[in-house]
């Protein structure tokens, strides 16, 4: 089966648009389940979900009480996702439903397939030019100090084999567990997949990445993730 693990803060105006494209646009000639972790959302998008998981039962609702931040609604969902297969993505629809069955075919030779934004056939519509500098460089540099092949190391649309990713410890309630999860694939030498991804800049709802605010969070990270990374 395939679980695909979906944060959710704040999206009222995004999610039933997500969980619509979901029920269009994913092909489910395999078992799949969509776990949705509402993480302490303060508007409307619990009940948006129920009123899904009401009529269509692969669809399942997690709740935290209170925001606890993107790492811990990854780790509650990865916890409760019941597939060999976990798909990780956003809700607000910069990443296409339509690529799940995709992302989890590319598992047939490797243990993490990862929709790159930095492959051939890849790349950002609709972005500001400086966000995606910004990307870029903090890819690179990412790519040097870890010594890896990998080109876009901060995707959060990837899928994983659910027997390594329940082990891949998340510490940061921030964006930046994405690298702590990518680190543990790295050090234990788990095989690596991209396939492109052509990512739209979000047309709904508020986004919560804060470029400074992140940049902070990954330098002070920074020490721990070489430590992890080369101990």
């Amino acid at each position: 089966m395939i679980s695909v693990v979906v944060p959710a803060y704040n999206e009222e105006e995004v999610i039933g648009r997500f969980l619509e494209a979901c029920v269009r646009d994913i092909r489910r000639d395999v078992p799949l389940e969509i776990v949705v972790v509402n993480d302490g959302s303060r508007d409307a998008t619990r009940d948006l979900v129920q009123g899904f998981t009401a009529q269509y039962p692969f669809i399942r609702l997690v709740n935290h009480e209170v925001n606890r931040g993107l790492g811990k609604a990854l780790e509650t969902g990865i916890a409760a996702a019941r597939g060999e297969v976990i798909v990780t993505m956003d809700a607000d629809l910069t990443h296409p439903p339509a690529m799940i069955r995709e992302l989890a075919a590319g598992l047939k030779d490797a243990d993490i397939c990862i929709a790159s934004r930095y492959v051939k056939g890849g790349g950002m519509q609709d972005v500001p030019a400086w966000r995606i500098g910004v990307s870029r460089m903090a890819n690179l540099v990412f790519d040097l100090i870890f010594w890896t092949h990998i080109h876009d190391l901060s995707s959060g649309f990837k899928a994983y084999r659910a027997e390594h990713l329940k082990k891949a410890p998340i510490i940061s309630n921030g964006f930046e567990c994405q690298m702590e999860i990518m680190l543990y694939f790295i050090k234990h030498h788990l095989r690596s997949r991209e396939i492109p991804l052509m990512l739209k800049n979000r047309q709904f709802g508020t986004s919560k990445f804060q470029v400074v605010r992140m940049g902070m969070k990954y330098v002070r990270s920074l020490a721990r993730f070489l430590a992890y990374r080369w101990s």
